[in-house]
């Protein structure tokens, strides 16, 4: 455990009944400014929450660096609109109407912007395993990678800007306002471009989904259903929404912190990864692959999550073997594609 919706007014009517959680696409500001409006397909009293800060409570355009793939702005996602999620059998539906299967994903790399609020509530009474973890699979890898994108945007900048430092010029006021805010944003002591550059960077899919995978039971747990919390970060202050442990510890008193929805425990998650002092280690790790490689290999990186779980060597075994069992590198290559609406 970690210390730390455009749908078509068509869709609607095609899918009247369904409550499919979906958040339709539009531009990436005001997602990043938690921008969400609420609709619903079925039920017009059932509410997603309203969002909170997406920060953890403890241990989210210019040419871009080497092995890093630029960002195309006018494609990022900005989810709007916010309904609830239904059964298993009816996001599956979805799935089949918008052409979404995991096999085209491994062969062409091309994941669908379909953003989903939390995942169905019986998932966890599917009694296929492989059904279960390929439903897990699809529903946060289009989350992941659409916060890598956002990321990306700022990696983007700060490449630029340190590009500009090592060519002897100064930053412009402007640049250098934006340096100080993402360095109050992610913890660093320095506003140095090349300092930021090793908080400012991706968590590959693999490693998400596996981590994700292991701290939520494929998203079947009573934290993923009741706080759409999937990586077992902790909430310590009171103000922020968590969930008690029935297993607590006594004489503890975190809670597992809890999401109004899933992208928010996605961003949430990566933040704390990138700016945590706890997490000192990987982002060096990440780093040096980002010189000597490239990109980024989410299997070795692994190895430097010791202190995300107190089970620290045990821990790093196991999401590795999800890795390997469900051969979940493929996904560090995959890519956000079109929007999607069900009457696509």
């Amino acid at each position: 455990m970690a210390n730390s919706g455009k749908a078509s007014a068509d869709a609607v009517t095609i899918f009247h009944k369904t409550a499919i959680a979906l958040l339709v696409a539009g531009t990436a500001t005001m997602f990043a400014l938690g921008a969400l409006k609420t609709s619903h397909v079925s039920d017009p009293v059932a509410r997603a929450g309203h969002g909170e800060d997406a920060k953890s409570a403890g241990p989210g355009i210019s040419q871009p660096g080497a092995g890093e793939a630029s960002i195309d702005v006018e494609r990022l996602a900005k989810p709007v609109d916010v309904s609830l999620a239904s059964t298993t059998g009816k996001l599956w539906d979805l799935f089949r109407t918008i052409g979404y299967e995991i096999d085209g994903v491994r062969v062409h790399g091309e994941v669908p912007r379909l953003f989903l609020a939390s995942l169905p509530q019986d998932l966890r009474h599917e009694p296929r395993a492989d059904l279960r973890k390929t439903t897990f699979i699809k529903s946060t890898l289009p989350l992941i990678l659409h916060v890598n994108e956002l990321i990306l945007q700022d990696r983007a900048r700060l490449v630029s800007l340190r590009d500009q430092a090592a060519e002897g010029r100064l930053p412009a006021e402007e640049d250098q306002r934006w340096l100080e805010e993402i360095a109050d944003r992610y913890g660093s002591q320095s506003a140095d471009p090349a300092v930021l550059l090793t908080h400012v960077d991706i968590v590959p899919p693999s490693l998400a989904i596996a981590q994700a995978a292991e701290e939520s039971g494929w998203g079947t747990s009573r934290f993923a259903r009741e706080g759409n919390a999937l990586f077992g970060q902790r909430a310590y202050k009171a103000h922020k929404k968590g969930i008690v442990p029935m297993e607590r510890a006594e004489g503890k008193s975190f809670r597992v912190r809890g999401f109004d929805h899933l992208i928010d425990g996605v961003k949430s998650y990566v933040h704390n990864l990138n700016s945590h002092p706890a997490y000192k280690d990987f982002r060096e790790a990440r780093a040096r692959m980002r010189s000597e490689k490239g990109d980024i290999d989410g299997y070795n990186l692994a190895g430097a999550l010791l202190r995300y779980s107190e089970r620290g060597v045990a821990y790093v075994k196991t999401i590795r073997v999800i890795m390997r069992a469900n051969t979940l590198s493929v996904f560090d290559g995959a890519r956000l594609g079109r929007s999607v609406s069900p009457g696509a």
